[in-house]
């Protein structure tokens, strides 16, 4: 599967045009399954907005660790 640009899905989350869910799971084949573990890890539903936001954060903090490190 082609994914879109990472910029572009950016633009279109920011604009409101896709949805937390779309964006992180449109991103790659990997970054959909580590959405899914998460979701499942932390018994949270998939296709809530709010648990894509979650994982978001989860993956920044898991950045700024990774680089502070």
């Amino acid at each position: 599967m082609t994914y879109p640009d990472y910029d572009t899905l950016r633009e279109q989350y920011d604009a409101g045009n896709i949805s937390a869910v779309d964006f992180v799971i449109q991103q790659s084949d990997e970054m959909t399954d580590d959405y899914n573990r998460f979701c499942k890890d932390e018994g949270l539903d998939p296709n809530s907005d709010e648990t894509a936001k979650s994982f978001m954060d989860f993956r920044e903090d898991l950045f700024e660790e990774s680089i502070s490190n």
